[in-house]
């Protein structure tokens, strides 16, 4: 990737491409990669020293990487580049990611709990809520947050506030979020005490749960953006209470998820992949 821009704004571009592709693979930390600008000099002969360094001189060249979806990456990056709030949110999910997080693929239910649901480390607690702060800070960045207060209140006799649900769905669906679609939310083992405190209880059964060792749930957006923010406001983002230390890798997982569909929906790019993007661009092409 060439870049004709001052040396500020290539490395926020390269910053956010790098930060895109930990959102697409949501792996983040396990390969090398050049996350910085080099300045190419006008004088063609020194030109192709610097290439024959880049390309060719071990320890530089292999900070490079391939990716299939490396594609998605950037078009997610060039969707956010004019919204600094966009902007804000992949590099605050990228950072989530980066400082804990488990792959997808462990919560398939045939594996079943295969995590232990908390850590007796006081150092982990704050790994685990520095993780879900950042995740669901990404959300506030896209403005995709409820809004409530004592004034208004979240839910009325157990059952949502029309008025608080409505500005809710509004939003939603001026970010592009398909609102009817389900979250699955990964609960897996023991009802721990973090779980116990979220009030109220949402959501049903997942077709897939043996009511046992997997009791995922599934939850609206709305649902699920509400015990983020549950999640946040009362165990996480304050002193610790009883319950924050039983937060764990599944919480984190959830709560990065939501961000992460949240984020893909808004840019178009959920449930697509390389092949979609090439297709698409294809077509624009021809018009």
């Amino acid at each position: 990737m060439v870049i004709d821009a001052d040396e500020t704004t290539a490395n926020n571009v390269v910053g956010l491409v790098y930060a895109a592709r930990n959102i697409i693979e949501a792996n983040p930390g396990q390969h090398a990669a050049l996350r910085r600008v080099f300045k190419l000099p006008e004088n063609p002969t020194e030109q192709l020293g610097v290439f024959r360094d880049v390309f060719q001189s071990r320890g530089y060249f292999e900070q490079f990487s391939h990716s299939f979806d490396f594609p998605l990456a950037v078009a997610l990056a060039a969707t956010a580049w004019p919204d600094k709030g966009f902007v804000y949110a992949i590099h605050k999910l990228s950072r989530s990611l980066e400082t804990e997080s488990i792959t997808w693929w462990s919560t398939h239910p045939v594996y079943g709990q295969i995590f232990d649901k908390h850590s007796e480390l006081y150092s982990s607690h704050i790994s685990t809520s520095i993780a879900i702060n950042l995740a669901f800070s990404a959300i506030e960045e896209l403005k995709l947050q409820v809004k409530s207060s004592a004034s208004k209140a979240r839910f009325l006799a157990g059952d949502w506030n029309p008025a608080v649900l409505n500005d809710l769905l509004g939003r939603l669906q001026n970010a592009r979020i398909d609102v009817g679609q389900k979250v699955n939310w990964i609960v897996r083992g023991e009802k721990s005490k973090s779980e116990e405190s979220i009030k109220p209880a949402l959501g049903a059964p997942a077709p897939y749960s043996n009511g046992q060792v997997v009791r995922d749930v599934e939850l609206t957006i709305p649902e699920a953006l509400h015990v983020s923010s549950f999640i946040r406001n009362f165990m996480t983002a304050h002193g610790f209470s009883e319950a924050s230390t039983f937060l764990g890798p599944y919480e984190v997982f959830n709560v990065q998820s939501l961000a992460r569909r949240l984020i893909l929906s808004k840019s178009r790019l959920w449930n697509v992949s390389t092949d979609d993007i090439l297709r698409r661009t294809s077509s624009e092409t021809e018009r």
